[in-house]
């Protein structure tokens, strides 16, 4: 199976590779459609519970996870990056006031500390091994108080292959980095019709 990269992501035609698992006629309406999907739950409790000033996801899609905090949290500000311009576009439909850009993880465009929350979800499993740490860095540079990763784990901190993406050691990353971590395995109930998921995946909130 082939790995996904950046390319993949900025280049992704939009009928490509059926991967979603409802009835959308393209990937982007898809994640457009996926504001209510099981495993956000935890992302808006997880914000609830430290109630930040303000939200920066990287690699925030077409912006389902900001769109449902924003309707749960109206005082919260929140912003986005993604390497996908035509992502970034289709959130500011939805988001005109939230502060979007494109963007990587590599290369966060904010200034250190200025947001209380970064939120990574479903987005690092795609940086390979030798770049992992200088994305798990940029993040730590812009967080003030929480980190939020949801991701697929495995015992390796560098990672290893799972089908086109990367399974790591998160939790020894950001302990490693000086946060305490707590974790929530990925459920069933939590992320529907993946194995993949159910088998790896865990929701994760760093502090210092």
């Amino acid at each position: 199976m082939k790995l996904h990269d950046a390319n993949y992501w900025i280049n992704r035609p939009m009928d490509s590779e059926h991967d979603w698992v409802d009835d959308e006629d393209n990937w982007i309406t898809s994640y457009v459609a996926s504001a209510e999907h099981p495993h956000r739950q935890l992302i808006v409790d997880a914000v609830r519970r430290f109630y930040p000033c303000n939200v920066l996801e990287v690699g925030c899609n077409v912006g389902s996870n900001l769109i449902r905090l924003k309707e749960m949290f109206v005082n919260i500000q929140v912003a986005g990056i993604d390497i996908s311009e035509k992502c970034i576009n289709i959130t500011r439909d939805y988001l005109p006031k939230a502060s979007l850009k494109v963007g990587s993880y590599f290369n966060i465009p904010f200034p250190d500390k200025s947001y209380d929350c970064v939120l990574a979800d479903a987005t690092l499993m795609y940086a390979g091994p030798d770049k992992i740490n200088e994305a798990m860095a940029e993040i730590d540079r812009i967080a003030r108080k929480v980190i939020i990763v949801v991701d697929r784990v495995s015992k390796s901190k560098e990672g290893t292959r799972s089908g086109h993406v990367w399974a790591r050691n998160y939790p020894l990353i950001l302990k490693s980095m000086g946060y305490k971590v707590e974790k929530t395995p990925i459920t069933k109930e939590l992320w529907p019709y993946s194995q993949g998921w159910q088998k790896q995946g865990m929701f994760m909130v760093a502090t210092k």
